[in-house]
């Protein structure tokens, strides 16, 4: 039988073979993620051990379309946001999935969390993204009247609520707020 990756039009890590659609139930999602998780530190040889991770969704999450909790440096959960995965789609989900595993490997292998240049350097081994493209229209946006820089916010923090008490870090000019128009 044809595996995830002997077509050469497939992505290096078998994406399409598990595609699943947001009609399924976070446990259906969730048991997909955790094959295809497998298959990736299998593939990749990383130290991520998919059965002794915890793996959530989030459905609050607006910003982040995944994290990995841990203690200590010792990873213990994946958190998936549902919003990225039902507007962007499983491919996006599988980017970020092999995202968090680069994490987990790191903080296995070092202890470092961070998005640096190994981080980097697996990234491209893996084919994924550094930083997440936006996935929910904020409520509101923060913009300098002096250089027109636009700052998302999706709470209604001092910024929001008291613009005139900050400055733009860029030109130091005054920010005024525009609600976001939604779709709707």
């Amino acid at each position: 039988m044809d595996g995830p990756d002997t077509a050469p039009d497939r992505d290096p890590v078998g994406v399409d073979w598990y595609d699943i659609s947001p009609a399924c139930s976070h446990e259906e999602f969730l048991a997909v993620v955790k094959v295809y998780a497998r298959e990736v530190v299998d593939r990749y040889d990383l130290t991520a051990s998919v059965s002794d991770l915890s793996w959530e969704v989030s459905t609050r999450a607006k910003r982040r379309a995944g994290a990995v909790r841990y203690r200590d440096g010792t990873p213990e959960t994946v958190v998936l946001t549902w919003d990225h995965f039902a507007n962007q789609g499983w491919a996006a989900t599988a980017a970020t999935v092999r995202h968090e595993l680069i994490h987990v490997h790191l903080l296995n292998e070092d202890g470092d969390a961070s998005h640096g240049a190994h981080f980097r350097e697996l990234a491209e081994r893996l084919h994924t993204h550094v930083h997440c493209d936006r996935f929910v229209p904020p409520e509101w946006w923060v913009v300098c009247t002096g250089c027109g820089a636009r700052l998302a916010r999706y709470r209604e923090s001092k910024l929001v609520t008291d613009p005139a008490q900050y400055r733009c870090g860029d030109c130091g000019g005054p920010f005024r707020v525009e609600r976001n128009a939604t779709d709707g």
